[in-house]
């Protein structure tokens, strides 16, 4: 059918992706138990407040450029050289806005001693962002997994050199990150030759002005997005103590899995969402894609639920073990997140970022809400809760507002079914009902394995006919 190479080269795209992150990633989760051997449970909290801390600047101090870099690279006929050049500036011009308000970080007591670190962590990750941003505007996937791959296979090396080595414990878990990210980027500007696009004389003021109109208000939705994932750990650091934070650390990392291979799919998927189709062939588009990814997403969390116990006991060291317990209804929260994050893709294709802010706030409001009330009584079951909560409000709101630009179709109630079966499987584990819980998970198989199985056939299908 017509619609034959778009799929091919969605699938095309998600493999590369899956070599470069997947493969990344995983390895990165098998040095968990290497950082939580080498790291105490505070330290490892402390390392995870710097981390994230750093990881909200990023877009903040970039005002979200890379996002527009990307977006606009993928129009036909764009200038690129105007692209790169406005990403470049926008990048070195808030990181020194950053460092002139450097002092404000030096006020909080926990990052005092690190506010160096994290202006070079900033910095390093933004141009790595832009690099990334013009390799994929240039169509050059199979280079940009590469450097995915260099610069994960240099954190590793780093990072057992400096926390293992020289025994540098949180500086060098951060400085092995910010090598990584220079030097990839080193590599992706030799490799795309990327001095060719550097012209300021190429600057296009209407363009700069619709790539700012259209990252700005990413620059807030970020922010909440961030309020949702790690305020609750700053709550737990301030209320219970460094410790209980870097447990909940690790039992997040069990939901990061779902949320790493929903990515995987979501980066190959916004190369593909802007396109001359009409209205009525891109409905169908969504809508077939839509099917497959909530059917894996779903069916993905279930499997990782029930398994929660089994993976941090492979990820973390034995005091860690007991995280276990709040990463059920963290994996919940995961599976929210995903699908919540395909609808905004709905307003990535339309240049809706506003509707991505607005759903954004609205999600932030309800989890700092929830960690303000569900914490001091619940301690970090409390925490899970309130991004659980956070998620369902983002879903239910995007899922709402984005048909009116596209209506991409959802069959609601069996969505609600599984969202039940899930809610008593985390019951069940929670409660030591392993039998309780492996039938959910069991039953949210069923429920999508139609769905599942289409996507496997149309997959097989596409790449026969690829190939």
């Amino acid at each position: 059918m017509g619609g034959e190479p778009v799929y091919r080269r969605l699938l095309s795209n998600t493999f590369l992706f899956s070599v470069s992150t997947f493969g990344s990633k995983l390895l990165l989760f098998l040095l968990t138990p290497f950082y939580t051997s080498v790291l105490s449970q505070g330290e490892y909290g402390v390392t995870d407040l710097i981390m994230q801390t750093g990881n909200i600047l990023i877009p903040v101090v970039s005002v979200g450029i890379t996002n527009a870099v990307l977006r606009f690279g993928l129009d036909a006929g764009s200038d690129r050289r105007c692209l790169f050049t406005t990403g470049l500036a926008t990048v070195l011009l808030g990181e020194g806005v950053l460092f002139l308000l450097s002092p404000l970080l030096q006020g909080v007591g926990l990052l005092s001693e690190y506010t160096g670190l994290i202006l070079l962590y900033v910095l390093m990750a933004n141009l790595h962002g832009v690099c990334s941003s013009m390799a994929q505007a240039l169509d050059r996937v199979r280079l940009y997994a590469g450097s995915g791959i260099l610069c994960t296979a240099l954190v590793v090396g780093c990072n057992v050199l400096l926390l293992s080595v020289f025994q540098l414990g949180i500086v060098g878990y951060v400085l092995s990150n910010i090598i990584a990210d220079g030097l990839a980027t080193l590599f992706l500007v030799f490799a795309l030759k990327l001095w060719r696009y550097l012209r300021p004389a190429s600057l296009d003021r209407r363009l700069v002005r619709r790539m700012l109109r259209y990252c700005l208000p990413l620059i807030p939705a970020t922010v909440c997005d961030w309020v949702i994932q790690v305020s609750d750990r700053y709550f737990l650091s301030l209320l219970l103590g460094p410790a209980v934070s870097g447990l909940y650390a690790v039992s997040a990392k069990v939901a990061t899995i779902l949320l790493m291979l929903a990515s995987i799919f979501t980066s190959a998927w916004q190369l593909s969402i802007v396109s001359d189709r009409s209205r009525g062939e891109q409905e169908r588009f969504f809508s077939n894609v839509f099917s497959v990814y909530e059917a894996g997403v779903v069916a993905g969390g279930a499997l990782l639920i029930l398994a929660a116990p089994l993976v941090v006991d492979l990820l973390a060291a034995p005091e860690y073990f007991e995280a276990w317990r709040c990463a059920p209804l963290l994996v919940l929260g995961a599976v929210v997140s995903c699908l919540g994050a395909f609808f905004a893709s709905v307003y990535m294709a339309e240049l809706r970022s506003g509707a991505t802010l607005l759903t954004a706030l609205a999600g932030a409001g309800a989890n700092l809400v929830g960690n303000a009330l569900l914490i001091p009584r619940l301690g970090a079951m409390g925490a899970a809760g309130a991004t659980l909560g956070a998620y369902l409000v983002i879903l239910a709101a995007r899922g709402i507002h984005s048909r009116r630009l596209l209506r991409v179709a959802w069959h609601l109630p069996r969505f609600l079914l599984a969202l039940g079966l899930l809610g008593l499987q985390c019951w069940g584990m929670y409660g030591g009902r392993f039998p309780l819980a492996l039938a959910c998970c069991a039953g949210v198989a069923a429920l999508y394995a139609r769905p599942l199985w289409r996507g496997i056939t149309t997959g097989l299908r596409s790449l026969k006919r690829g190939g």
